[in-house]
């Protein structure tokens, strides 16, 4: 094992066997963007530094262009913007969070917007140079495919992350890599080709979330330590966009749930915050909504959405409701506190129960009948 760049090594040995757990990296764009690496960018790993490294009031006067409209991009984003930053976003895609359900997508929009960020969706980075102004400023020209020029400051890139993987001999032993990820391959239980090597979280190029790194380092230990295995691969991964208000999801989208299933088997049930009463209260009705997406004969969660300053917390229910099969009119019976986010829960499956009601009326009349 060589231990730093200087080529210091050591040899370690493994009693029961050895996890990969090497994370991920910012992607280089050198080859897509023009010019970006004659420009000093930032990327997640050093933006707080590099913000921080000057005073406050050229912090405040800053001009940000950011390069992505994923989780990192608009979660980073909206965080430069009100700690003083004029932010500008560049997706590529024709709109923000575009794995996401298109209601939130356009809604975090519209509340990014209003709050005063410039999102330019449907336009890619050509190329990017440094350029010096009067009085020796230096700034960053960024030029987009419809050819369009936008000046800033500063530059970040958020487009995604590859696994760290590179320069490590896997290879040489047989540790098969995927050709399109550039992940280590593993199976379910998270074991590479090579027998009693495991690999768990970014490097396998799965899902990139902390909590299923989390996660997958934990069965991965677990499935070393430990007869018999777990499995580490998830069909389905909760995730929260941690902007103002939150984006969390679960499971399928509509789109996708009715693409799986067909029309006539998937409903919705919806409810706008201004419908909330803790949002109410809170005036943090403008902006977010709860949406469920269940199969309309076994009432079986299949996914769902919420756009809302709790999201993350109130996601994490309904997981916990998909993953145990228990369907969502029975969240109806869990008595929740009152006023808080997660009683919507409760109040929307209490309209899918009344529903479920509604088509034993004649069997109820007639056990009341006979006295039952």
């Amino acid at each position: 094992v060589s231990l730093n760049d200087s080529g210091e090594k050591c040899e370690l040995n493994a009693k029961f066997g050895i996890l990969l757990a090497t994370g991920a990296t910012p992607k280089n764009l050198a080859k897509k963007i023009h010019g970006i690496d004659s420009v000093p960018y930032w990327t997640y790993e050093n933006v707080w530094d590099r913000f921080f490294d000057a005073s406050k009031e050229k912090r405040e006067n800053r001009r940000v262009i950011v390069v992505g409209g994923g989780p990192i991009g608009v979660e980073l984003s909206q965080a430069l913007f009100r700690l003083g930053s004029s932010v500008t976003i560049v997706a590529r895609s024709p709109r923000l969070l575009p794995m996401a359900e298109e209601e939130a997508s356009l809604e975090l929009q519209l509340a990014l917007e209003e709050e005063g960020l410039n999102i330019l969706c449907g336009n890619s980075v050509v190329s990017v140079c440094q350029i010096e102004s009067t009085g020796g400023k230096k700034s960053i020209s960024v030029t987009l495919d419809s050819n369009e020029v936008i000046q800033g400051d500063h530059i970040l890139v958020a487009t995604g992350r590859a696994p760290n993987t590179r320069n490590m001999g896997l290879e040489a032993i047989g540790v098969q890599i995927d050709s399109k990820s550039g992940g280590i391959r593993v199976n379910r239980h998270l074991e590479t080709s090579i027998k009693g090597i495991f690999a768990a979280g970014d490097c396998t190029g799965d899902r990139q979330f902390t909590h299923y790194a989390g996660f997958q380092g934990a069965i991965a230990a677990r499935n070393i330590l430990l007869p018999l295995k777990d499995p580490g691969v998830l069909d389905e991964v909760p995730s929260t966009v941690f902007t103002d208000p939150e984006v969390a999801s679960l499971g399928l989208t509509e789109d996708a749930a009715r693409r799986r299933y067909g029309n006539n088997n998937v409903s919705v049930a919806s409810r706008k915050l201004f419908s909330v009463d803790r949002s109410v209260c809170e005036q943090t009705q403008k902006f977010g909504f709860i949406k469920i997406v269940y199969h309309l004969k076994t009432n079986q969660i299949l996914g769902a959405t919420i756009m809302a300053p709790a999201a993350g917390e109130l996601i994490s229910e309904l997981n916990v409701a998909k993953e145990n099969d228990i369907s969502l009119d029975k969240i109806a019976k869990v008595t929740h506190s009152y006023p808080s986010y997660s009683i919507a829960l409760q109040q929307m499956a209490a309209e899918i129960y009344y529903e479920k009601l509604k088509k034993w009326t004649l069997v109820y009349s007639i056990l009341k009948w006979i006295g039952l």
